[in-house]
């Protein structure tokens, strides 16, 4: 450094020969202001970041949103900073029905009429509007189509709406793992052959490997609850009735309202370890307390059902290949346990939740007491 023609000593904080503060030369700036950083990380892998807004927490206080991403090179990394995708908000966690929204705003092809055919078809997965994106499986949108009354034009449209969907979210990075479940869809409602419960003997097993086979206590409990996956997922201790010994989720039905399920004796010990202290917050998660995702409950699925020897074949159907039994399989085998209860059908399809029957389970009246007969005897 230097101050009046004359070279400061090492570490000085002011010029011994005029006094003033000391201030150290900064190098000139790589980049302008406004167009991202480029770091390298302790990995060998290169970063880039680019500052996209602010915004406040809890106590007022501003902070910067940044989007970022890790690349191989430098190259690379310096590339993306300057693009368009680098400088757009990532919106994470969102719903089937906010892709939608965003899709049909951009919506610009065909008259009124394709317009009104999207819309009504995209009605009929109403009861998945509110599930997250990431948590979304093919069997939520499959028995959707299997159980909609109408003809096949309409089965069509509901395929082609989730398409057009899905090719917009994926290059604009809003559907999680970039894969479009909607050419997985049948429109045609053919029966599907591995659509099968998981096996009753092989659930009897299960409870052998209980401590054993890491969660294996949530497919033992999505059987005795007969929730979808996601929604098992999303159950919050928040909507736990410990009085009753009932769970209310699941995603809202055309009229509504989540349904509540009373808790089978054979699960209850679980349900209480899980919800042990715990008013609020996900009860099917992690062993950090963090949600688990549908990827990793499938695999939890998987690794339960191969300790009990139950094989699991990979089937194909029109050219998709598809496995026999998926997490979805337990929400059959809880229509299987419960076929075996002689109970009023209007309480057992409260229980499930089927969307086939919503106007009943809408004007019937149900009771916790009428609910447990069922839960109790599976």
């Amino acid at each position: 450094m230097k101050c009046c023609g004359h070279d400061l000593p090492d570490g000085a904080k002011y010029c011994p020969y005029c006094g003033r503060k000391a201030v150290r030369e900064r190098g000139k700036k790589k980049r302008g202001n406004g167009t991202g950083s480029v770091y390298q990380l302790p990995s060998g892998k290169w970063r880039g970041a680019v500052a996209i807004g602010k915004y406040a927490d809890a106590d007022g206080k501003l902070h910067r949103k940044v989007n970022s991403r890790n690349f191989d090179s430098k190259k690379d990394a310096v590339a993306w900073v300057a693009t368009p995708e680098a400088r757009q908000e990532r919106k994470k966690g969102l719903t089937l029905k906010e892709l939608y929204d965003l899709w049909s705003d951009s919506y610009n092809k065909g008259g009124k009429s394709a317009v009104d055919a999207y819309k009504a078809a995209f009605n009929k997965y109403k009861v998945l509007w509110p599930l997250r994106l990431d948590q979304l499986t093919i069997d939520d949108l499959q028995e959707c189509i299997d159980v909609c009354q109408r003809g096949r034009q309409t089965k069509d449209n509901m395929k082609t709406v989730l398409n057009q969907m899905y090719c917009y979210g994926i290059p604009r990075h809003l559907v999680p793992e970039n894969l479009n479940l909607a050419q997985f869809l049948r429109p045609s409602g053919a029966k599907t052959e591995w659509k099968e419960g998981v096996p009753l003997e092989y659930l009897d097993k299960m409870w052998d490997f209980v401590g054993t086979v890491p969660f294996i206590e949530y497919v033992i409990c999505q059987c005795y609850l007969g929730f979808r996956p996601g929604e098992l997922l999303a159950l919050d201790a928040l909507n736990y009735n410990r009085k009753e010994r009932a769970l209310t989720g699941g995603f809202k039905t055309e009229a509504g309202r989540n349904r509540t399920v009373t808790i089978s004796p054979k699960i209850q010990p679980f349900i209480d370890q899980l919800t042990l202290g715990k008013l609020a917050g996900p009860i099917f998660c992690d062993k950090s307390g963090k949600p688990l995702s549908v990827t990793r409950y499938t695999a939890i699925f998987e690794e339960s059902i191969a300790a009990v020897g139950l094989d699991n074949p990979e089937l194909e159907q029109n050219g998709k290949k598809y496995k026999k039994y998926t997490p979805h399989s337990c929400r059959h085998t809880f229509a299987t346990l419960m076929k075996r209860v002689d109970a009023a059908k209007g309480n057992k399809l409260a229980l499930i939740g089927h969307t086939t029957e919503q106007m009943l389970r809408h004007y019937e009246d149900v009771h916790f007491s009428d609910l447990r007969e069922i839960t109790d005897a599976i």
